[in-house]
């Protein structure tokens, strides 16, 4: 059994200024507030806040944190150049006080807890300087006793009145220094009593704050429950109340559980209320381990508006510092599917500025992953090459470089494409043999191996054949060759009836050269 009760929580009602100790709050706070004289918008500028933040303070339709009330009084004295009356202070805190007694018993009790210790910290420290002050004093008295005392030992043969009056004095000092070390006994025990039941009162504050942090992992003592919040945003929907829904929807997507963000979603899609506003925020805005861990809700959606704003906002964050980390962290842990981290990654590569930054990029994000990775998104993205990379085949060679071979050869299937059939398909077959007279020797080295090298061979007769309709004979001729050179030209689908005449006479005159 806990220590305190449940938390009662609070109502759409608070939202709507119905709770009359919330509003009696709010009525002061806005009292208070006026005098300042300017904006509340310029006011949450100044102090670092949401104006909807402020807003609902002054209005009543929140419970102002204590920091927020210490805050305005601190402004408003500093305004008007003198201190606010004791008796101002205590009835804003007592109205604070009553407003949680209605809306939150157990925040209500650790307030008055913290109250308590408070006074309990001043308790022991007036006993301190009771304990100094009674230590001085008795050390005073008892120089002074010994005093008396060394002047009765001078007169010790004189029996006259000043003798007499020394005695009475020692004896009166005598008694004083006596009833002072009594005091001093008393002092002693309160201040230890101070320091036990001061100690008590922070251990309770300690487990109360410990239990409600708990409870309460994400929000603060003026937050609602879950069921409450969504009342809260239907009723902001119903008044037109737009900007506040959004920022109220906004603050929720990075500080709820991620169970109460989990049921957001749902809900928000249910009623139509753009939910991938609200997923691309929690993609946004939470730490990273959360937006991983998250991944599996969004998609399990399938194709979604949903799933897309998601997948652009983590794709947003990908670094070269955290590629590896994002990539790893949205592969499927069960099947090992790549397909949210391919389609991540495919958006985080059509944002780079150019090709070196793209293979950087995805030799980062597969660092540690052995291939074949299987990210088709990906190849397509890079296939689609840019105004100086048509078909991506130097980001392909570029990978193939960098020892990602497989990945090299995912593009070099997207960019080749089936067999042309197609009116226009020569016009790309002219620009992928302009693409390679541009390429250095050794880029040409790299790209030719690299197709000699393909798993799927009807990848390999494609870009051969694509070559042999760009009229790049000598281009062809080199590639040929090299297929001869390292046993691969057999794998070329000759007889397949899209093959061209030109790559099937290149053939044939590069096995004639070779005696074969």
């Amino acid at each position: 059994m806990t220590e305190v009760a449940r938390t009662q929580g609070s109502s759409a009602e608070i939202e709507r200024g119905e709770v009359a100790e919330v509003a009696a709050l709010g009525n002061v706070l806005k009292e208070l507030f006026t005098r300042l004289g300017i904006s509340q918008s310029q006011y949450a500028y100044r102090v670092h806040l949401d104006k909807s933040a402020v807003s609902r303070y002054l209005t009543g339709r929140r419970i102002a944190p204590q920091g927020f009330i210490d805050r305005l009084v601190q402004e408003v004295e500093d305004h008007l150049g003198t201190p606010l009356q004791l008796e101002a202070r205590q009835a804003l805190r007592a109205r604070r006080l009553e407003a949680l007694r209605v809306c939150d018993p157990d925040e209500f009790r650790l307030e008055g807890l913290r109250d308590e210790l408070a006074r309990s910290r001043r308790d022991t420290e007036r006993a301190h300087r009771n304990i100094e002050a009674l230590n001085a004093l008795l050390d005073r008295k008892e120089a002074e006793a010994r005093d008396v005392a060394d002047d009765l030992t001078r007169l010790r043969l004189d029996w006259g009145a000043e003798r007499t009056a020394l005695a009475g004095a020692r004896e009166d000092l005598l008694r004083q220094v006596e009833r002072l070390r009594e005091d001093l006994r008393d002092a002693e025990h309160l201040r230890e009593e101070a320091d036990r039941h001061g100690a008590e009162l922070r251990a309770t504050v300690l487990r109360l704050e410990e239990e409600l942090s708990r409870r309460r992992p994400a929000t603060g003592p003026e937050d609602v429950p879950l069921d409450v919040f969504k009342e809260r945003i239907r009723w902001m929907w119903e008044q037109e109340d737009l900007p506040d829904a959004a920022r109220s929807l906004t603050e929720a997507a990075w500080s709820r559980p991620l169970e109460d963000v989990a049921e957001l979603l749902r809900w928000l899609r249910e009623t139509g209320a753009a939910p991938e506003t609200f997923a691309a925020d929690v993609a946004r805005l939470r730490p990273l381990e959360d937006v991983l861990a998250f991944s599996p809700e969004v998609t399990r959606l399938g194709r979604s508006r949903v799933r897309e704003a998601w997948v652009s906002a983590v794709a947003a964050r990908v670094s070269l510092r955290n590629a590896a980390v994002v990539h790893q962290g949205l592969r499927d842990a069960v099947t090992r599917s790549e397909t949210e981290a391919d389609r991540v990654l495919a958006e985080a590569v059509g944002r780079v500025r150019s090709n070196a930054e793209a293979v950087v990029l995805v030799s980062a994000a597969l660092a540690g992953t052995a291939p074949p990775a299987r990210l088709p998104r990906v190849a397509e993205k890079l296939a689609r090459g840019s105004r100086l990379d048509l078909f991506g085949l130097r980001v392909a060679t570029g990978l193939a470089q960098a020892g990602r071979f497989d990945v090299g050869a995912l593009v070099i299937a997207a960019a080749a494409g089936h067999a042309p059939d197609r009116e226009g398909d020569e016009i790309d077959d002219v620009r992928l043999g302009r693409c390679l007279r541009e390429f250095g020797e050794a880029q040409i080295a790299a790209l030719f191996d690299l197709v000699t090298w393909l798993d799927d061979t009807a990848v390999m007769t494609t870009f051969a054949d694509r070559l042999a309709r760009a009229q790049e004979q000598p281009l062809l001729e080199r590639l040929i060759t090299t297929l001869a050179e390292h046993g691969r030209l057999e794998l070329l689908d000759l007889f397949d009836v899209h093959t061209s005449g030109r790559l099937k006479r290149a053939v044939r005159d590069v096995r004639a050269s070779r005696g074969q």
